[in-house]
This record gives C-alpha cells, structure tokens and sequence, in this order.
C-alpha cells in the first residue's frame, strides 16, 4: 500500500511541475512592461510641469515637449492594444486550451502508465524488500567465489577427498547433478563408501538422468541396504528401478511392503500410493493384452500341422507363457497353466522347478499356495 501512495504522490509532482506553465492566465512579466513604460511616461509629463512652474523652461518649449511625451504615451497605449477588439477573446480561448490541455494529460498519464503496467508489469508478484534482494545477490557472489576457490584446489590436489566430500552438497544445491554425482563418486573412493556419501552419490545420479535410476545409483542403494536393510530410501528407488525394467510384479510387491511398514504419519505415503495405483493399473492393461491361451486360429492351424510341427508350436506357446509369468509372478492361473503344460509334455523336471518358483512368488497367500499345492498332488508333482 506504501508503495502505492509513493507512487501517486511522484505522478501529482510530476504533472504539477510539467502543467504548471499551462494553469497560468497569461504573462504577467508581459503586463507588468506595459504598466512600467506608462508610468515612465505619466512621470515625464509631471516633470515638465513641475519645470515650467519654475520657470526653467518656457511655455512653448514645455507645450512641444508635452505634445512629445502625450505621443509616445498613446503610442505604448495603441500597442499593448494591438489586435483589435478580438485580442481578448483570442486569449481566454487560448487559456481555456491550456486548461483542457492540462486536464486531459493528467487524466491521460496515469492511465496509460496503469495500462502499461498491467500489460506488462506483474502485479501479483509479492514485494521483496532491497535490503532482502541486495544480501540475496551478495550471498550468490559469495558462493560463487568459494566454489570457485575448492574447484581450484581440487585441481591441484584432485586425490583431497575431503575438498570433495564438501563441494559435493554445494553442487546438488545449485542443480549441478552430473558435477555433484562425480563430486561423491570421488569421495567415496577416496574416503571409503560411507552410507552418506553413497546416498549422495544416488540421489545426484538419479537427479542427473531425469529421474531413472541408472546402475551408478542402483549400486549404491544396494550397498547401503547390505549395511541397513530397514532403510526406507533405498528400497523405494530400488523398486522403482525393477519398475523401470517393466519388473512390475516385483516393483508391486516392494512398494506394498513399505506401505505396510510405513507409519501413518510418514510423509512418504501418498507417493507409494501412487506408485502401487499406476503399477497396479499397468499389470492389468499387459494382462488384458496377453492372450491367456490359444485362438481358433491357433488351432485350426495347428490341425493342419504334421505332429512334430504341431510339438514345436505347442512348446513355443508354453514358452511364451514362462517367460511372461517371469515378468508378471503374481498370476496364479497362468503358474496352473504352466504346471499343467509341462506335466502334459512330460517335462516333470520343469514343472517340478516352476512350481517352487510360483510358491516363492506367492510366500504368504495361503489361498494361493494352497491351490499349488493342490494341483501338484494331482499331477504327481508332490505335495
């Protein structure tokens, strides 16, 4: 609001000091002249007056020099008069200008610099006091200049693990993600692999791909794991890591066992949310689009097969389902599929090795365990 009144009280100075010569009625120095040059004269004619009363002069000399005075006299009278009877409505036509003139650009100024502003000014932006923007500006250089001073003593001493464990931070402040990911890589190396500078060194890494977790970062979220496994951080990008393979059987189960962890009050609950609704949502759009089986395509082509034609194709087909359900573990009946497949062919060996695969994908569904179990017994498989 200050700013506000500061400004209008600038734009009356202003329009006062450039409409001042326009309020003016006329010239006053102009009329002041004529008034002086009349008075001279009137003066004139009362001094020879006063000397032919003295007798200094005589009556014709004081007649000829009156009628000389009384000349200039009507002379200075008939130009200030010049123009004619239409001088002075010429000239309150002329003021009455200047006054349209001065209300109009007072009215005109502020609107257009209003206008201009409102184009292209940001009114809603938040005031920043000075002094906030000068120690701002100051903090910036002084920053600059102390980066400036470790990258030089980096170059001379590139083995100073300490000079990178410092400016490594500094770097991942001022979004230099590649210089801050090499900046940890360095101090871990030279100061051995603390789980601080290995978090640092995945997060710049991650931060420096656009949010893929490259194989720089994957490792070091998997060390720092082998040394705290409750961890919550690296078990998160991890999963989004598996995610990102299109693992997203394995991703699912990640997430949902943090959020199962997770205390409510934990901030980090509504991006796994989030993450277990979109992988989720994907699973089942690959699993609408996988065929669960063959088509009457299939087997009509296959009828029209030789049996060992009609042998490569059906192991094909069985393939083809093993490998999806590598992808994708949590598909209970493409696991029954696959065991009955696999008994019908004779391959016990594989079905026996796949059924061990689906009871480590489902280790704690007892539902689902219970229908492996099940239908191992009554293919020979065991129980």
């Amino acid at each position: 609001m200050l700013l506000w009144i500061a400004f209008a009280v600038l734009t009356a100075a202003v329009l006062a000091a450039v409409l001042a010569p326009l309020a003016r009625p006329g010239h006053p120095e102009e009329a002041d002249a004529e008034a002086g040059t009349l008075a001279v004269y009137r003066h004139q004619l009362s001094e020879i007056e006063a000397e032919r009363a003295r007798g200094l002069i005589g009556a014709a000399e004081a007649e000829a020099a009156r009628l000389e005075v009384s000349r200039r006299l009507l002379a200075s009278a008939a130009g200030s008069e010049r123009g004619g009877p239409h001088a002075a409505p010429a000239r309150a036509l002329l003021e009455s200008r200047h006054a349209s003139i001065a209300l109009a650009t007072a009215i005109a100024v502020p609107l257009l610099a209003l206008s201009l502003y409102l184009a292209h000014g940001s009114p809603g932006m938040p005031s920043s006091p000075f002094a906030a923007r000068t120690d701002a500006a100051s903090d910036q250089a002084e920053l600059a200049r102390m980066v400036a001073k470790v990258e030089a003593r980096l170059r001379e001493a590139p083995e100073d693990g300490k000079g990178w464990e410092v400016i490594a931070p500094v770097y991942l402040k001022l979004g230099r993600f590649r210089d801050a990911a090499n900046a940890y890589a360095n101090a871990a190396r030279l100061q051995g692999e603390t789980a601080k500078l290995l978090a640092g060194l995945a997060e710049a890494s991650v931060l420096a791909s656009d949010g893929l977790v490259t194989e720089q970062a994957r490792t070091a979220y998997e060390k720092i794991l082998a040394v705290d496994p409750r961890r919550v951080e690296p078990r998160f990008w991890l999963a989004m890591a598996k995610e990102q393979d299109g693992r997203l059987a394995e991703a699912l189960a990640d997430y949902t066992a943090l959020l199962t962890e997770a205390p409510p009050e934990a901030p980090y609950r509504a991006p796994l949310d989030m993450r277990i609704k979109e992988v989720s949502a994907r699973i089942g759009k690959a699993a609408a689009a996988e065929p669960v089986g063959p088509t009457a395509a299939d087997v009509e082509a296959a009828a029209k097969l030789s049996q060992e034609q009609r042998a490569q194709m059906i192991a094909a087909m069985v393939e083809g389902l093993s490998q999806r359900l590598k992808r994708n573990g949590k598909d209970l009946p493409g696991w029954l599929r696959l065991l009955n497949a696999y008994t019908v062919l004779g391959r016990k060996d594989d079905a026996r090795a796949a059924l061990a695969e689906a009871r480590r994908n489902f280790d704690g569904d007892a539902r689902a365990l219970s229908e492996l179990s099940n239908l191992a017994a009554s293919l020979g498989l065991g129980s």
